[in-house]
């Protein structure tokens, strides 16, 4: 009787230990997938830049002209902005579609900010 008491006791931990190893992420998953933002540029600044994210072409012909004033207005329109400080925005034009991995942890305002540690421009 006392094996069977043991040997459930066992089979419960085990089950447990299960249930909890399976609920937990993957840390072999790249992280590089969960901080890409992909956007267009809709400002330009020494230091920092302005991305609306995930839109189409479509969009941000429909958005370019747009003032900073006007943020509220994209933000009615459900569109994602960021600020993003990046060391050498020299070569970082108006219009261009982007790929940005941001450096941990976003301030959740409106427009966003982070900081850039890669930029890659798209065609």
């Amino acid at each position: 009787m006392k094996f069977l008491r043991y040997f459930y006791t066992i089979l419960i931990l085990l089950n447990f230990f299960l249930l909890i190893t399976g609920c937990t992420e993957n840390e072999a998953t790249s992280t590089e997938e969960y901080l890409k933002i992909e956007g267009y540029i809709l400002e330009v600044e020494e230091g920092r830049i302005l991305v609306a994210k995930e839109i189409t072409s479509e969009k941000y012909e429909e958005i370019k002209d747009k003032t900073i004033g006007e943020i509220q207005e994209l933000d009615n329109e459900r569109i994602s902005l960021i600020f993003l400080s990046y060391k050498d925005t020299s070569s970082l034009k108006i219009g261009h579609k982007v790929d940005v991995w941001d450096d941990g942890g976003i301030n959740e305002s409106y427009p966003s900010q982070a900081g850039a540690k890669k930029i890659e421009i798209k065609n």
